[in-house]
């Protein structure tokens, strides 16, 4: 169910990378910007969770889609499920777990598992964790290829990816725009005038 939720809130390509060029009309930001691996991550964390805070303002609970590929070694997703317990994460028996192929285009036969679940608003900041630290070496790093952090009744979908930058899309325009004002010192220079084109 929970997949055919997202895709009818957000589109047939919400899941599909990137995010920002897969589902036009949305909002890239930029987090870190230098210094130690621990200034980067806190200054990413402090600015994803100030965006967040504003997307999921009133939501008691949020729906979480973790993927990672299915060319790992077995033994490392075992690994995966350790660290996100070492953040405080426990994955429900309530989920929805499919496999698709990936949407970034690297290759036809690399197959992605989704794993989507309800997650409570407690633990926003543990999941920005889990992905803002991917590249960096701070632990817990479960290593996921994506974690994606969505409101279904507001249909839109923020994609923290690293320390360096967060997408946030979906078709609630008058929200993203909203974003758009608040946070627009954080926007991502590189594509400011393709967000321009749609909000300024």
């Amino acid at each position: 169910m929970l997949k055919e939720k997202i895709e009818s809130s957000l589109g047939l390509r919400a899941l599909h990378r990137p995010t920002f060029y897969c589902n036009p009309g949305g909002l890239r930001f930029e987090l870190s910007a230098g210094g130690s691996p621990v200034e980067q991550f806190l200054t990413a964390h402090r600015k994803a969770s100030a965006i967040c805070r504003e997307v999921f303002d009133r939501a008691q609970t949020f729906t979480v889609c973790m993927s990672v590929y299915l060319y790992k070694p077995a033994f490392s997703f075992r690994d995966n499920l350790r660290k996100l317990r070492l953040a405080g994460i426990r994955i429900p028996r309530s989920k929805a777990i499919w496999v698709a192929l990936d949407g970034d285009g690297d290759g036809a036969d690399d197959g992605l598992l989704h794993v989507a679940f309800a997650a409570d608003r407690a633990l926003l900041d543990n999941f920005l964790w889990c992905a803002l630290a991917t590249d960096l070496t701070i632990e817990p790093c479960p290593h996921f290829s994506a974690i994606r952090l969505i409101d279904l009744d507001k249909a839109v979908l923020v994609h923290p990816y690293d320390d360096r930058g967060m997408d946030v899309v979906g078709p609630n325009h008058a929200l993203l725009s909203e974003l758009y004002s608040k946070f627009n010192v954080e926007l991502l220079e590189y594509d400011r005038h393709t967000m321009a084109a749609t909000f300024g």
